[in-house]
């Protein structure tokens, strides 16, 4: 029995993400597809534009059988805790294969023709297993571009790279011959392929599904799907698919009809109807709740009022570091150019320098904003990542298998908080949970002023 899996954010759903479904179904002929989804919270720090059980309905719609929603603190994390707590999540449903898309690395030359999905796969795996065992050699080239003042994805874009071209052979299994990197061609391409795998936001989720499958033991393979049409970021509308990117723009301009064609006719419908009754949120929306909690966190007490504290007081007092991704020096940015703050997105760019990506910066306010500490990521790590199944939609088949799913799982099964009495897995993360729903909840109030069901109120989506 193939029981596929696939984590994603489906922000919002589109034509591309059906092809991965597809795919699953047709080409892998899976049973069932199972989705771990993100929460209101993304990955690369903001908030989703539409509701995730809107965002899971959809992907019914197009094939899946069944959605578990991610733990917030998970959902906003970086690419390593994303990718682990959904495959974990996925393993906890029984899946036994991971389906990603990816973008691919640089061309293959005519010298080394191969298929290109299969080798991509396996240097995938090898990637995964450099970054889980790091030798001596990477780790070293890792620290000198850390101490160089890069960032930290690029640091490692770089230390593999070099890693990878500096050994005198990289081995990738499965195929007739070695790539032997004794001559420049060589060295060349096996810099732009890894330069290509790493620097690319899909691509790097894929080395880290990989990573938690290895790192956990788990009976799974991964499975990359070459995306399709545009890539992640493109703006253009060239071919049949597009990037989620082009689709948010065009929906923040009112601009339906560039993208009707991208998106399936459920999703479409229920983006235009959101879209209509004002309940479709955007980054910038965040900005007061942000600012509120900024400066909540700053004036922790009376000495530090204004006027109360020296400027060298407060830069000592690293007042935002217990956030999850929030260093010493990122908390001193964050007090220093708070008087600066106009909102969430150009006070990004006002932190942001070539130690500290914007997704890391924009990842780290949203914990400031959620209340997410680092204490909250050791009790997810002590939960195993899975500290309830929390069912957001299901098809018939993924009805019937949640009777099984339930026998074989330690942790709390359910699709509506109400089937809840003590057993709520960890407390603290549930509460997380709630509180994130319920401040999505109050801006999308705020912005349309209806009246919005609360989770206890909710119909459940199946």
């Amino acid at each position: 029995m193939v029981r596929a899996g696939i984590v994603a954010e489906f922000n919002p759903f589109h034509t591309g993400h059906r092809y991965i479904i597809d795919y699953a179904e047709n080409k892998l002929h899976a049973d069932s597809v199972v989705i771990a989804l993100g929460h209101e919270f993304t990955q690369r720090g903001g908030i989703a534009i539409i509701d995730r059980y809107t965002r899971a309905k959809c992907a019914i719609d197009a094939g899946a059988d069944l959605v578990v929603g991610m733990p917030v603190i998970a959902s906003c994390a970086s690419a390593e805790i994303f990718a682990e707590c959904g495959v974990c999540l996925l393993h906890e449903c029984g899946c036994n294969k991971i389906v990603c898309g990816y973008e691919g690395a640089a061309s293959t030359p005519d010298t080394l023709a191969r298929d290109q999905v299969p080798y991509d796969s396996a240097l995938i795996g090898k990637i995964a297993e450099i970054l889980i065992e790091e030798p001596f050699l990477y780790k070293q080239i890792l620290k000198d571009n850390l101490r160089a003042g890069k960032s930290f994805p690029k640091a490692r874009e770089l230390a593999l790279t070099e890693y990878f071209s500096t050994n005198a052979i990289s081995t990738v299994t499965g195929f007739e011959k070695n790539i032997v990197c004794d001559d420049d061609n060589s060295k060349s391409f096996i810099r732009n392929k890894i330069s290509g795998l790493v620097s690319n936001p899909n691509n790097i989720l894929a080395i880290e599904y990989q990573k938690a499958i290895i790192r956990h033991g788990f009976d799974m393979e991964l499975i990359p799907v070459r995306r399709q049409g545009t890539g992640y970021n493109d703006s253009t509308n060239d071919g049949d698919y597009v990037s989620a990117s082009f689709i948010r723009h065009a929906i923040d301009e009112g601009d339906f009809s560039r993208i009707e064609k991208h998106l399936t006719p459920y999703s479409y419908q229920a983006l235009k109807d959101t879209y209509d009754r004002k309940l479709l949120l955007a980054d910038d929306d965040l900005s007061l709740p942000l600012h509120l909690a900024l400066l909540s966190n700053h004036y922790t007490d009376d000495s530090e009022r204004p006027g109360n504290a020296s400027p060298a007081q407060n830069k000592t007092n690293h007042r935002y570091s217990k956030y999850l991704d929030v260093s010493d020096d990122l908390s001193d940015r964050i007090t220093n150019l708070l008087p600066q703050y106009t909102g969430f997105e150009s006070f990004t760019d006002l932190i942001r320098n070539k130690s500290l990506t914007a997704s890391r910066i924009r990842r780290s306010l949203i914990h400031i904003l959620t209340g997410i500490t680092d204490v909250d990521l050791e009790s997810l790590r002590a939960s195993e990542l899975v500290p309830y199944l929390w069912i957001l939609s299901a098809s018939r088949t993924g009805f019937s298998m949640l009777g099984d799913i339930r026998k074989k799982s330690s942790v709390p099964l359910f699709m509506s908080i109400n089937e809840l009495k003590d057993e709520k897995g960890d407390g603290s993360l549930f509460h997380l949970d709630m509180s994130a729903l319920e401040l999505v909840r109050a801006l999308r109030i705020n912005k349309s002023r209806m009246m919005i069901p609360n989770e206890y109120q909710r119909k459940v989506c199946t």
